[in-house]
């Protein structure tokens, strides 16, 4: 259970780590707002799908 959550945890801060890179490396020669903004939606919406996979199974 424990090795599980690392995963998540590794999951989570790679993408992270990709939203930062990602936007000043491969889009940075897209000159519209909406390039960045785009993967950063996409990025986000990620990890809100990992946290509910992660806390989905949580039981008072």
């Amino acid at each position: 259970m424990v090795r599980r959550g690392v995963f998540w945890i590794v999951l989570i801060a790679a993408i992270m780590l990709l939203c930062l890179i990602v936007p000043f490396t491969a889009l940075s020669g897209v000159d519209a707002w909406y390039g960045s903004f785009l993967f950063w939606v996409v990025a986000t919406l990620a990890v809100i799908v990992i946290n509910v996979v992660i806390t989905g199974s949580w039981r008072e």
